[in-house]
């Protein structure tokens, strides 16, 4: 509409839950299906496709015609077709790829008190959401990528002044923008293929790291761009269901996807995972479970004897309970965390309806062939099904989009 400029757009897909039950597979399920120059795309004849838009041919000769660039993703070119565009994160050397999980509203993350800017990061045009473009940029020279990568943090320094990292870190403020970190260049190490690029003798001792960006568009313009966020913490987290209450509420529009084991099988499989990555002191469950078991009891007898009492007690009842037996969403929570009926029941407290919520099991999730799995995700979330681009890549999208159980 005229008069409307380009606004953040905030998540409104969430994948709240559950962590070490599918949602990485979900993730790039989902990248890939729902990608903008797949939703965007059609299919054509061979010969009626020119340039690098087109995939390899099959035997019937219909090819996929991608749709790669930003101008291709407008409600011009693309209608009102709705496709998955991610958040972006940055890395040391100023490159950008996707990005899963932002614990802003909490779930373990200290974002949320870094306040919106944070969350929504620098401005980027919307070319760096291309593929390509991504990849072009991990081939130019680091100083290049390190120079945007300071531009993009400075842009509001005053006129005539040096920017902070020339000062020294305390040579006169922070970092202009709160979504950018600064990097002790003796401290930090690019990847293998960088790292000979920085001559750390000669070369100023601090840069700055630009960590994510949210896509900034005009609604009237790009309407199809949903964002989404997995971080997986978030629904047994009561710092994150408080958060995004007092902030946002329960908007209608979002749509919440939880993937969910039983709560043994949560608890033992992440707990493995802990093992591995020694976060924990030994392989004995039962000496962490147990005394966060005597915890949660203390909390409330009553509940813990007779959990489905649950499903009697009004919301606000409801949201005292999780507010005070329930913890932070952080790790090492294993009972908590794994106790998913009581977090669902306190989201649905707080405002969400149950039309919002699609429950999906890990179990479920290994039998889905790709096409069931895409149009299942589809009717919910509104995102659109190419399905006749998709046929073009029947084998690329298995690989994406079906475990190897659904066989």
């Amino acid at each position: 509409a005229e008069g409307v400029s380009d606004v953040a757009v905030l998540p409104s897909l969430l994948v709240p839950c559950c962590a070490h039950s599918g949602t990485t597979f979900l993730w790039r399920c989902m990248q890939y299906a729902f990608h903008p120059e797949r939703v965007c795309g059609s299919v054509a004849d061979r010969a009626g496709c020119e340039g690098g838009r087109c995939g390899k041919q099959r035997r019937s000769g219909r090819v996929a015609v991608y749709a790669p660039l930003a101008a291709d993703w407008s409600r011009s070119a693309c209608g009102s077709r709705r496709y998955l565009l991610p958040g972006l994160a940055g890395n040391v050397q100023g490159h950008w790829d996707y990005r899963k999980e932002w614990f802003f509203y909490g779930g373990g993350g200290a974002a949320w008190p870094k306040g919106w800017e944070d969350y929504a990061g620098v401005e980027l045009p919307l070319c760096y959401w291309e593929r390509e473009y991504q990849r072009l940029l991990r081939v130019r020279p680091l100083a290049d990528t390190l120079a945007h990568s300071r531009a993009l943090c400075s842009s509001a320094q005053p006129s005539g002044e040096k920017p902070w990292w020339q000062r020294g870190p305390r040579g006169g403020g922070p970092c202009t923008h709160r979504a950018c970190l600064p990097l002790d260049m003796r401290k930090i190490r690019f990847g293998p293929e960088f790292d000979g690029e920085y001559d750390r003798e000669t070369s100023p001792r601090w840069q700055v790291q630009a960590t994510k960006a949210l896509p900034r568009l005009d609604p009237s313009e790009h309407p199809g761009a949903v964002v989404p966020d997995f971080t997986p913490n978030y629904l047994c987290s009561v710092k994150s269901l408080r958060n995004l209450r007092l902030s946002v509420g329960a908007p209608r529009h979002w749509r919440l996807l939880l993937v969910m084991r039983t709560p043994l099988d949560a608890l033992t499989s992440s707990y493995k995972m802990f093992v591995q990555w020694g976060w924990v002191r030994s392989a004995n469950l039962s000496s962490d479970v147990m005394p966060q078991l005597r915890r949660l009891r203390r909390c409330n007898p009553r509940l813990y004897d007779s959990p489905e009492l649950l499903g009697s007690l009004s919301d606000e009842q409801v949201l005292r309970y999780f507010e005070s037996c329930w913890g932070d969403g952080v790790w090492r929570n294993f009972v908590t965390n794994s106790l998913h009926y009581v977090c669902l029941r306190a989201w649905i407290a707080a405002g969400f309806s149950r039309e919002q919520l699609l429950l999906l099991s890990s179990e479920k999730l290994r039998t889905l062939q790709a096409h069931e799995l895409v149009d299942a995700l589809a009717n919910f979330t509104g995102l659109h099904h190419n399905a006749p681009l998709l046929a073009t890549r029947r084998e690329e999208l298995s690989a994406q989009c079906e475990a190897p159980d659904s066989a």
